[in-house]
């Protein structure tokens, strides 16, 4: 063989072979996996794919239906598809706002509360879209809002730590301790949970208080573990905080304290992975939340399960849809309205800030049936943020976080 036919096969063979370590390379990091089904807008699922997972046993493991708030979906119950009637040939998307809509929430007479922070105001918006700032007063440069449940009471805080309780009913405001942090109101707005973060351990402490700072009450000592406490008044007044202190059940399991304001020994919550998003129903005997765990590719997995007294863990179900808790909203007890990501890639729950503005469907899952309908992308495409649904049930309104639009959908 001479020596010009030895040049040119050694430079196939090492074409070749750079060929070859790029594809693995493509296979092992960067093929697309963990992808969810897009389904066409209306399309119902068959409520057949809501396996129970009984606690503290492998997913999908079946527990028996039923006890204090319990779910009505049965264990290996079938589902029929049927075809859904009554959506609109209109488009379901309104832009009720195209100015930037922070901190949004759902007032008690049905108007949505949100903060602009090009002027600093925050305004009330009504469902068709006719909007009214709140109060004359500008608040620049707001961080974050815990907003009222009942009132238009909100704690409203800045980026340097200090916090006020604003009142938008009377215009009166309140200075709270600026060491206060991660705000959460009783389902009455009459009393506050806040973590008391002092200079050292010994002096950190979940508190309860009224609305103004007055009369509060150490009910749990953090320590060190003040990271691990996050503040959620259920809507039955049961529990005011959760806690990522439970037992170590390993890799892909974990157990949720679940926190009430006497010290009350309640049962720990086992949920099946990491990245613990909590959403309470209406009436706080059950819990929305999302985990990702190896199984899942790390993508982020909505369960239900009770969570009150003796019924924390019963009728635990993986709803196997990949979305995070807070893009839901409670419909009633038996329903939910879902931001569902159109595209998720491998790692998504370990990762969130890289998939942020993906677009999203709305979806309408019964929990009583078990069915699950992809209701269609809003126009233009939307990330959910911060949703809710009106009190009549006929649309949901959300934030856009791509674009900072608020939105209505009509659902």
């Amino acid at each position: 063989m001479n020596e010009r036919l030895k040049r040119v096969l050694l430079i196939v063979g090492f074409l070749l072979v750079v060929v070859g370590i790029a594809f693995g390379i493509y296979w092992v990091f960067f093929r697309p996996t963990g992808v969810p089904i897009v389904t066409p807008p209306g399309t119902v699922v068959p409520g057949g794919t809501l396996p129970s997972a009984g606690t503290g046993g492998p997913q999908g493991a079946t527990t028996t239906p039923g006890g204090p708030g319990g779910l009505p979906i049965q264990p290996g119950q079938v589902f029929v598809p049927t075809v859904p009637t009554g959506i609109p040939a209109t488009p379901r998307t309104r832009v009720l706002r195209s100015t930037p809509t922070r901190s949004v929430s759902m007032a008690s007479n049905g108007q949505i509360r949100g903060y602009n922070p090009d002027d600093g105001r925050f305004y009330r918006v009504s469902v068709d879209g006719e909007s009214v700032p709140m109060s004359n007063q500008t608040f620049f440069n707001v961080d974050s809002v815990a907003w009222g449940n009942s009132t238009d009471k909100a704690v409203i805080n800045y980026p340097d730590g200090s916090n006020i309780l604003y009142d938008f009913s009377t215009d009166k405001q309140v200075t709270l301790p600026k060491h206060w942090e991660d705000f959460n109101f009783s389902p009455d707005d009459d009393r506050l949970v806040a973590k008391s973060i002092g200079n050292n351990e010994d002096n950190r402490f979940l508190v309860v208080s009224n609305p103004d700072g007055t009369n509060a009450k150490p009910i749990e000592s953090l320590g060190s573990n003040q990271n691990k406490v996050h503040t959620s008044w259920s809507p039955n007044n049961q529990m005011v905080a959760y806690s990522f202190t439970g037992e170590p059940l390993g890799l892909d399991r974990q157990q949720i304290i679940m926190l009430g304001q006497n010290q009350e020994n309640f049962k720990g919550l086992v949920v099946e992975g990491r990245g613990f998003i909590p959403k309470w129903a209406p009436s706080g005997q059950n819990l929305l939340y999302s985990v990702h765990n190896s199984a899942t590719n790390y993508l982020p997995t909505l369960w239900v399960s009770g969570a009150a007294g003796d019924s924390v863990n019963a009728n635990r179900v993986n709803l196997q849809i990949n979305t995070w808790a807070d893009k839901c909203t409670w419909q009633g007890e038996q329903t939910l309205i879902c931001g569902v990501p159109t595209t998720l890639g491998q790692g998504a729950g370990l990762q969130r800030s890289m998939f942020e503005n993906n677009p999203d469907e709305i979806w309408k899952i019964n929990l009583q049936t078990g069915e699950k309908i992809n209701l269609g992308q809003p126009q233009g495409g939307a990330a959910v943020k911060d949703m809710s649904v009106t009190p009549d049930g006929r649309s949901a309104i959300f934030t856009d976080q791509i674009s900072g639009r608020l939105i209505r959908f009509d659902l």
